[in-house]
């Protein structure tokens, strides 16, 4: 059986392969960018393709971020309050915005949809990861 590996606060420091099957498992996250010189963090639903994280966008800030290629983050987490244990990923990279009709094709056929306004186009966007991180609550035995 092979030690956890715990950061500083106790908790589970996760390997980048389980940091992917993580964010494979959720549809929900959160982007991070900085916008007219504010952080923002709004919710997106996302999927994995080709080892990116990916999401749809309407035109506004989150499509300007991926146009400019600028720095962002990407969250996922779960967390039970009643059994104490829960999990966070954190993607660091460049957003990109995907243009090639070949790719967009096969985002196309992936299961994320838009929560709001199907009615508006929207473009896709690929984060590029320099950095996935993890952590995990590790249960305390009673």
């Amino acid at each position: 059986m092979t030690e956890l590996q715990l950061d500083h606060a106790g908790l589970e420091i996760l390997n980048p392969a389980e940091c992917r099957e993580l964010l494979a498992s959720t549809a929900v996250g959160r982007i991070a960018f900085i916008d007219r010189g504010d952080p923002v963090i709004l919710p997106v639903t996302i999927g994995m393709w080709e080892g990116a994280v990916v999401f749809t966008t309407a035109p506004g800030s989150k499509l300007e971020a991926a146009i400019m290629n600028r720095p962002v983050a990407i969250e996922v987490d779960d967390w039970d309050a009643e059994r104490h244990v829960g999990w966070s990923v954190l993607v660091k990279g460049m957003a990109m915005i995907v243009d090639d009709g070949r790719e967009i094709d096969s985002l196309d056929r992936l299961s994320v949809k838009s929560w709001s306004r199907p009615e508006i186009p929207k473009a896709w966007v690929r984060i590029v990861a320099n950095e996935i991180t993890g952590r995990r609550v590790v249960p305390i035995s009673r």
